[in-house]
């Protein structure tokens, strides 16, 4: 090697050990694009390896869907979470925590009303005096069912309230330096009613860093601090309530102040971060995890719900889409805010935690640099196609340390960072190699050659893989749904109201179809062509489709309630709005599709097209969702009826279809199974011919279907008329 050549592969060294300094500098600034990376490859660490489930003593009471049908509109009075809290005592939880705030008196509570200024101003003082006295406080009822008993309550560290300090029962106590100022501190507190704090075992914080964490809830603050004292969070108070803990210990920092190791209470220490951030390992949510509200004040079914409850960490919360405490996790899940609560004692009490010691960062660091270091090396003095093989082999070793030190350590230990500091590396140092000469760069090309072809990045700006025409036969599912009787609304809808109108069902629609993993294929004037399992595989997807389904028919309900719409169609005598939905799984030709400049993604074939039909065909069995073919396995778990044989234009067969009532909890009803059981006598005597009993079995199933699902009285009055359907 000349003097001068050398001193060139130097001054490249040089540049490539300048460009690794500016990245340690930038890791050290850690500007919010680096956090939105790390954070995202932690998000897909945990979405390949979530905590498996166990079955710890930990519960959900869910304020779902069902118990707002059931019980009437949020909120509910007192009196009823009073009802609450004393069957969860009689079923023996071992505490009971509030995901919610009681900021205001009870505005149901009879006493309230009467001390209405326009009620009482009429009557004598006397009367007023009597009705005072006679008309329950429900608060007063609702704090009463609290004390003595191990009820956790919570508050929230929002802004514009006037009152800045927290209830507090728990005892602190500190080791090491002072850490009063480390965890995120109270500004003002939204918390509950005197009476109600009165009657409490316990207060815990419910709040969630979500916007420092890109709107997904990783972390929850085990402390809050008023800048002197500690304040616990719901989570960290239901665990010291459960153990009969009188005081938490705070285990700081030996060596630096406002910094927090870990949390003791009771049996458990918790390793957290330095603000006191516990990092959330999720687990897929699942449905045995929640009981629904209704369910337990009922009081009618003790004996089942007894061994859910007894000796369970209870948590009260919601999982009703209209009450806004829908959070999105690790995992993608969209989850009720209250289960955030549930996982994080599941970690605690299985011993499962997700660490980021300090000394982690500086590590990642270190390792970067080095190997960095190397890859400069090589490409400056060995040939680009060894400095590429030492790459990728540094790149896997960057995110084998990384699934290792999650999977089996518990250590979060960021790749995102070092990979993509490794590239920038490699690329700057052979960049500077392409132009120290002409030979040099010569024998880069030669070299580079083997693994990229020259034309790459032009076939890259012009995307020619991407519009190649082309397709591929994959089992999709289908799915058509568009309004019925839409002539006729757009013939009474002026179009300033139809437009309008049309997008919002159009847009309701797709987001149910998105949120199930659909594709949207296209939008044919009032309805919309989707199907699953394709560009992206997904297991199950017919199950998919048929909640997006169920999806729709809620999203069309909402609108028929919403009286700015509802004024509207009753007017002109086309309310309620009605969907039908037809759905088919089977092979079909994906891909794009279309002329060399203008082109679809989208699919064709006989499973589209039964699909089309399907949906004409629910017309025929007077209901609105309905599926045609043998169904999977996941499907066959939603409330699903048989609804006979029907002819499809272009095939010789007729096809079997099928009602979809509901999902699963619908599905695992005592008042489904006895239809199902019905349905089935009444396939049975239609086969038959048996006409003494069909209208009779018709008749139960309707007065039945009166508590599950009414639409289904239409589809049980047009069997009678579809008795061909089901020889």
């Amino acid at each position: 090697m000349t003097g001068t050549g050398a001193r060139k592969r130097w001054a490249g060294v040089a540049t490539g050990i300048a460009v690794l300094i500016g990245l340690v500098f930038l890791r050290g600034y850690d500007p919010p694009l680096l956090q939105y990376m790390r954070n995202a490859g932690f998000d897909q660490l945990q979405r390949i390896w979530p905590r498996e489930k166990r079955d710890p003593p930990v519960r959900v009471i869910d304020i779902d869907e069902a118990s707002l049908a059931k019980l009437g509109q949020w909120p509910w009075s007192r009196k009823q979470l009073g009802q609450l809290v004393t069957e969860l005592g009689t079923l023996g939880a071992a505490v009971i925590a509030f995901d919610m705030v009681f900021p205001e008196a009870d505005r149901l509570s009879p006493s309230r009303i009467a001390g209405d200024p326009d009620l009482v101003s009429r009557l004598t003082p006397a009367a007023r005096e009597e009705i005072s006295a006679s008309f329950p406080d429900n608060d007063e009822i609702f704090a009463e069912a609290i004390k003595g008993r191990p009820v956790v309550l919570a508050f929230s560290n929002a802004p514009g309230n006037a009152r800045t300090t927290p209830p507090r029962l728990a005892g602190f106590a500190q080791t090491g330096l002072d850490a009063s100022k480390a965890p995120p501190l109270v500004e003002s507190v939204a918390a509950n009613i005197d009476k109600l704090e009165a009657a409490a075992a316990g207060f815990g914080a419910i709040n969630l860093d979500l916007s420092r964490e890109q709107g997904i809830a990783r972390r929850v603050p085990m402390l809050l601090t008023d800048g002197t004292g500690f304040y616990p969070s719901l989570a960290l108070e239901a665990l010291r309530v459960a153990q009969g803990a009188q005081t938490i210990i705070v285990n700081a920092s030996e060596t630096t102040e406002n910094a927090i190791d870990s949390i003791r209470v009771g049996d458990f220490e918790l390793p957290v971060a330095e603000d006191s951030n516990f990092t959330v390992h999720y687990r897929r949510d699942t449905p045995d995890t929640y009981v629904s509200a209704y369910r337990v004040i009922s009081g009618t079914e003790r004996e089942k719900l007894a061994p859910l409850i007894n000796g369970n960490i209870v948590f009260v919360g919601t999982s009703a889409a209209g009450l806004r405490d829908v959070r999105t996790t690790s995992l993608g899940e969209a989850v009720p805010g209250v289960l955030i609560h549930a996982q994080v004692i599941e970690q605690i009490l299985n011993g499962e935690y997700l660490i980021r010691p300090q000394w982690v960062g500086g590590a990642e660091l270190l390792a970067f640099f080095v190997l960095g270091l190397l890859l400069v090396a090589i490409i400056m003095f060995w040939s680009p196609l060894a400095a590429t093989g030492a790459g990728i082999a540094a790149l896997a070793l960057v995110a084998f340390a990384s699934a290792y030190a999650f999977k089996s350590l518990g250590i979060l230990v960021d790749a995102t960072f070092p990979i993509v500091g490794i590239i920038l590396a490699y690329l700057a140092t052979l960049g500077f190699r392409l132009l120290v000469t002409d030979s040099d760069r010569r024998m880069l090309r030669g070299a580079f050659g083997h693994f990229v072809s020259p034309d790459v990045l032009s076939e890259i700006e012009r995307n020619a893989d991407s519009l190649r025409l082309g397709g591929e036969v994959k089992d999709i599912t289908v799915l058509f749904v568009d309004i019925r009787g839409f002539t006729t609304l757009s013939e009474k809808l002026p179009p300033e109201n139809l437009v309008p109108l049309i997008n919002t069902l159009l847009d309701r629609w797709s987001n149910s179809i998105i949120q199930q993993g659909g594709t949207i294929d296209k939008f044919i004037g009032d309805s919309i062509m989707a199907f699953w399992n394709a560009p992206l595989s997904k297991a199950d997807h017919q199950y998919y489709a048929a909640l997006a389904a169920i999806g729709i028919r809620q999203q069309t309900a909402e609108l028929n309630a919403d009286e700015t719409i509802s004024n509207v169609l009753k007017e002109r005598g086309q309310w309620p709005l009605r969907c039908g939905v037809g759905m088919c799984t089977g092979p079909a030709c994906v891909g794009n599709m279309g002329s060399q400049t203008r082109f679809d993604y989208s699919a064709v074939g006989e499973t589209v097209n039964v699909a089309a039909r399907t949906e004409t065909a629910s017309k025929r069995a007077d209901f609105d969702i309905v599926i045609a073919g043998d169904l999977d396995v996941a499907t066959q778990r939603l409330a699903v009826l048989p609804a006979g044989h029907v002819a499809m234009a272009g095939r010789s067969t007729e096809m079997q279809i099928w009602a979809v009532a509901g999902d699963e909890t619908l599905a695992r009803s005592e008042a489904f199974g006895e239809l199902r059981a019905l349905h089935d006598g009444l396939l049975k005597d239609l086969a038959a011919k048996r006409d003494e009993h069909i209208a009779e079995t018709i008749g139960k199933c309707v007065v039945l279907s009166e508590q599950i699902a009414p639409r289904l009285k239409g589809f049980y009055a047009a069997m009678e008329g579809r008795r061909g359907d089901f020889s």
